[in-house]
């Protein structure tokens, strides 16, 4: 028998949470500058101490895990729609690297952001359908 989503005080929290990350995602996409211009110091002392953590490098590696959430937030508003949200989860990055190339002088577009920040999506998407499947598996019946 299926039970009825939750409601109450996880889904306030589940909406306010995503809201607030799409909104701090919207404002480091579309900053005048690059977010993190004066990082470098940071990234090699990451490099050094955990080379493993990024075998891309620094800033692809960090596109992929930026994306994430909104992964999972597409898996959440479009449930069993895995083409949707691969279609959705590219072409808002895509749109972002060219508004960020005609908009924003100080920002650069790159393919490869595009790919990282889909990628990122997609393991969003996959790790939430992942779950819900290993959870469904152990709820008894």
């Amino acid at each position: 028998m299926r039970t009825a989503p939750p409601r109450g005080r996880g889904r306030t929290l589940a909406a306010v949470s995503a809201s607030v990350y799409l909104v701090v995602l919207a404002a480091v996409l579309f900053w005048p500058q690059h977010i993190d211009s004066q990082a470098g110091p940071l990234y090699d002392a990451l490099l050094r101490v955990v080379p493993v953590a990024f075998p891309f490098g620094i800033d692809p590696t960090l596109n992929v895990v930026m994306m994430v959430p909104f992964g999972v937030i597409l898996a959440t508003v479009l449930p069993r729609r895995p083409l949707v949200i691969l279609g959705v989860a590219w072409v808002v990055p895509l749109m972002a690297e060219i508004a960020q190339g005609l908009f924003l002088p100080g920002r650069t577009s790159s393919a490869v952001d595009v790919a990282a920040n889909t990628l990122g999506g997609i393991l969003g998407a996959a790790g939430l359908a992942t779950l819900r499947r290993l959870t469904r598996r152990r709820r008894p019946e």
